[in-house]
């Protein structure tokens, strides 16, 4: 019953003149692999980045968020943590890490990420989105259902947010709310919330 809202970031920090345009391409081969589903290819890349610029807080963050696609999620923290270590207000890498620690079912420090990346970076729709996962994975339904909210407001076409908020509504009583956000992700084209509408909202 929930959709998670993948952060991957493409912005390029300021490199040495020296080694910029080698560590670009290594970056820019990363991100096309990544975007390819290359996966381990785009790790390879972004290790070759990191050698020549290994406090790069994007490289590192990309490079952890594409271990956590691979399932390394207990990898991919090391590397949200590194970019955290290198610089304390990049919101990403507290998002990205929140999202690995969600899939480790380490929720409760999931939180903290997540309120930390927001308190950076509060007009994030997706990041609101993927801490209401959180609460509602530790059964604070309401909590989850104001993060969602919150992700529709930033942004009203959020099909997996409307998606999302149906279930703690319906685990609160709130059928026909429920029934209301299922209705709304399906007619944004999400086809998952079709099977909920038949199910739950005959």
């Amino acid at each position: 019953m929930i959709k998670i809202a993948i952060l991957f970031y493409f912005l390029i920090s300021v490199l040495s003149a020296q080694a910029q345009h080698t560590v670009k391409d290594y970056f820019v081969l990363g991100n096309s692999n990544f975007k390819a589903g290359r996966y381990t290819e785009a790790i390879d890349a972004y290790d070759q980045a990191l050698l020549l610029d290994p406090s790069n807080v994007v490289t590192l963050t990309n490079r952890g968020v594409t271990k956590d696609r691979l399932h390394d999620y207990w990898n991919a923290i090391q590397d949200f943590s590194k970019a955290i270590a290198a610089d304390s207000a990049h919101a990403e890498a507290y998002l990205s890490r929140g999202l690995s620690r969600y899939n480790r079912k380490d929720y409760r420090t999931a939180l903290l990420d997540f309120d930390k990346g927001i308190a950076l970076s509060p007009a994030d729709a997706r990041a609101y989105n993927n801490r209401g996962l959180v609460r509602y994975a530790l059964k604070d339904y309401s909590g989850a259902i104001a993060d969602y909210s919150k992700a529709i407001l930033l942004d009203s076409a959020y099909a997996e947010a409307y998606y999302n908020s149906g279930g703690p509504k319906y685990n609160l009583g709130d059928k026909a709310g429920a029934c209301d956000d299922w209705a709304k992700a399906s007619a944004l084209g999400l086809k998952d919330a079709e099977n909920y509408l038949k199910k739950y909202c005959k």
